[in-house]
């Protein structure tokens, strides 16, 4: 892949737009699948998040970044990075999407879902649904304004065993810079440009253990991770969920041109109750 694209807004929007197109989605399936589980008694959640690219001057060069944020200690899950997002509130969520369905917001207008990414009515009906989701779940997190975003398209959704959730991840382009509004939920936003990704030395393995209690039996096992430097000179550790969507937007988008090799360093990580749930 070309990474000069990264450095052209008009011609990567529409390179991004073009290669979601063809992307198989699952959402309607996995939909299903949740709805049947939940009749059965299982507690498995549904939740959305939104990718953000934004289009931005670093080190005097313009050029796309993705805005993802550094969750507090007052959520689970805490340090952690991920995209703005959260649980669906389906009769909140279904409500709001109806203005998506009316053209009213630029960010979705009409049929935009199934013409852009080419899906049948139930599935666009969905992408609808958790677009509005993890839009609003951005607002509240982070003080993005619907009005400001663009849907560039779709990704396959995600499950994790761990947390009993599925997400289902949706990519948008922030129309211009705005002021952050951080909730209690977020320490910080990180804008790391997309050729980050690129460079095989930022990646590593992540050494995680579990600590889950005395019932629990503790496991051990190593995972892909990203190590982005911060301003004291440390790093954060960008892995598990959020990992592995972006690097399946970026293997869909570079046609599997991202690095492979992880084994350049490793990290640690214990993962304890506290971390499923602050009040563990």
């Amino acid at each position: 892949m070309d990474l000069n694209l990264f450095y052209q807004k008009k011609l990567f929007f529409r390179f991004v737009i073009n290669k979601l197109a063809n992307v198989p989605l699952d959402y309607k399936e996995r939909n299903s699948l949740i709805d049947k589980s939940r009749q059965e008694g299982s507690a498995h959640l549904k939740a959305a998040v939104v990718l953000l690219l934004n289009f931005k001057k670093i080190n005097g060069q313009s050029e796309y970044v993705f805005q993802l944020i550094k969750r507090s200690q007052n959520v689970s899950q805490a340090g952690d990075i991920s995209c703005p997002g959260g649980m669906l509130q389906p009769k909140h969520d279904n409500f709001l999407s109806s203005f998506l369905k009316t053209g009213m917001l630029p960010t979705l207008r009409g049929n935009t879902a199934k013409r852009i990414q080419k899906v049948n009515g139930e599935t666009a009906e969905l992408i609808r649904l958790f677009l509005t989701n993890a839009l609003r779940e951005a607002w509240e997190e982070i003080g993005l304004n619907p009005l400001n975003t663009k849907y560039l398209g779709a990704l396959p959704s995600y499950s994790l065993s761990l947390l009993a959730r599925t997400i289902f991840p949706v990519v948008c382009v922030t129309r211009k810079p705005f002021i952050y509004k951080l909730s209690s939920e977020v320490e910080k936003i990180l804008e790391i440009p997309l050729n980050f990704f690129f460079q095989s030395s930022n990646y590593g393995m992540l050494d995680v253990t579990t600590s889950l209690g005395e019932n629990a039996e503790p496991m051990r096992y190593q995972t892909p991770c990203l190590a982005i430097p911060d301003e004291n000179g440390n790093n954060d550790i960008l892995w598990g969920a959020t990992f592995n969507i972006i690097q399946n937007f970026l293997r869909i988008i570079s046609d599997d041109c991202v690095p492979t090799d992880y084994s350049s360093r490793t990290f640690k990580k214990v993962l304890t109750l506290k971390y499923i749930s602050p009040r563990g």
